[in-house]
């Protein structure tokens, strides 16, 4: 790209900027701002902000499962293991 007068770089990326650009494409530094380049990059650049909490609150806490939901998917596992076995069988006598 070439430069011209129209274009700026940003101060806090260096990317090159139309000059009636409201905010940077590639960093959001912004003309509200006063293009800061104390403008601290990249999720999670609060100082408080708890990782732990997070996930806590959009996914919550896994429950332990019931003894049901062991016994549901211990059976779909061997019916899954059994079909197979019955179609590999089927497929050998049947050649």
């Amino acid at each position: 790209m070439s430069f011209t007068s129209e274009e700026f770089n940003c101060p806090c990326c260096g990317t090159e900027v139309s000059a009636g650009a409201k905010f940077c494409s590639e960093c959001g530094a912004s003309e509200d701002s006063g293009w800061n380049q104390d403008v601290e990059e990249g999720f999670g650049a609060e100082d408080d902000f708890d990782y732990d909490d997070y996930l806590e609150r959009e996914f919550g806490t896994a429950r332990p499962r019931t003894t049901r939901e062991k016994f549901h998917r211990v059976a779909t596992v061997a019916i899954i293991i059994f079909v197979c076995i019955s179609l590999t069988i089927l497929s050998i006598v049947g050649m």
